[in-house]
């Protein structure tokens, strides 16, 4: 019965065992194409600093949930217009990537080439990133503070804004030619601000919408006067007594990705100091600390979600926050 065992396993395994290995010619291997499980890449900036950039070819699909994400809890100066003592670079309670359907089934949160980055100046480590080559699904999470660069599409019918103007503003809207179907946009991508007075602060910030300076614009459904909106910019927070700005934490779930198409250029880097990082020869200046890119496409919403705020979706199997 041994014997009989040994002679099975030995003809199983004798063909690999003692099959030759022999070169492919420089024709053979022109007929094949790959990619490396982990591409290093090595690259430099404006700032004269070194990088080491390693890229996993993977598709991944997750659903995570944590009760507190706290990065960069110390005291920091450079902020001094929206610095409170015992906030945080980033603070998100309840965060969530990925959504749960009624049923219970996942909505996972896909990425695609994830990697990981070091900054050198000299030999000596001022950086580290983790990020995606793209990501497409829900992130959700009450957001406290927030220090990074995050642009947000702002496109919808303008019933909210005519709904939120007074009577006198609403008559100038109907004057103009813009109804409650009249298709609206920002003119530049909504930021990070301060609420208080719709300053850009992207340090440790509190609030998000359009900064001083930014205004609308007509894209369809458009009245002979409607073209004036674009005059009417955004000042402390108004636009014509209109609110152009929003605490963060009212956006309790959030798009990565819009239309199906995933977003690219995300990643959540931490520093000793200001670092540009640099993606396909553009480079996105960073702070010290810790620091969360979310480009412009990342996320799109509409005049709804901006005055009323977006609620959280269902992220767990039993979630105490989805009704």
């Amino acid at each position: 019965m041994k014997t009989i065992a040994s002679l099975v396993v030995s003809a199983l395994i004798s063909p690999f065992a003692f099959a030759s290995l022999e070169p492919l010619s420089d024709s053979e291997l022109g007929d094949h194409t790959g990619q490396a499980f982990i591409q290093i890449d090595r690259s430099t900036n404006s700032q004269s600093l070194d990088f080491t950039k390693f890229t996993f070819g993977m598709d991944v699909d997750l659903s995570a949930n944590a009760d507190l994400i706290d990065m960069g809890r110390y005291e920091r100066g450079d902020d001094p217009e929206n610095y409170q003592s015992g906030s945080s670079d980033i603070r998100i309670n309840d965060f969530a990537l990925g959504s749960v359907n009624d049923d219970g089934t996942l909505n996972p949160f896909h990425i695609t080439d994830p990697f990981f980055e070091l900054a050198f100046d000299g030999n000596d480590l001022v950086g580290v990133r983790i990020g995606f080559g793209s990501a497409l699904g829900k992130l959700s999470g009450n957001i406290e503070y927030l220090t990074g660069n995050l642009e947000v599409e702002v496109k919808g019918p303008a019933k909210p804004i005519r709904d939120n103007a007074s009577g006198f503003v609403r008559f100038l809207l109907g004057v103009a030619g813009i109804s409650d179907t009249t298709i609206m946009q920002s003119v530049s991508p909504a930021v990070l601000l301060n609420p208080n007075n719709g300053n850009k602060d992207p340090i440790r910030a509190t609030g998000v919408g359009l900064a001083n300076g930014n205004s609308l614009e007509c894209v369809s459904g458009c009245g002979a006067l409607s073209g004036v909106t674009s005059y009417l910019t955004a000042s402390n927070c108004a636009i014509l007594g209109i609110a152009t700005c929003f605490q963060l934490k009212s956006f309790r779930t959030l798009n990565i990705g819009q239309n199906g198409a995933p977003a690219t250029g995300a990643f959540l880097s931490f520093q000793s100091e200001a670092v540009n990082w640099v993606d396909a020869g553009k480079e996105t200046p960073t702070v010290s600390g810790a620091f969360m890119n979310i480009p412009n496409g990342g996320i799109s919403v509409n005049f709804d979600n901006s005055f009323n705020g977006i609620e959280r979706i269902r992220t767990k199997f039993l979630d105490p926050y989805y009704d």
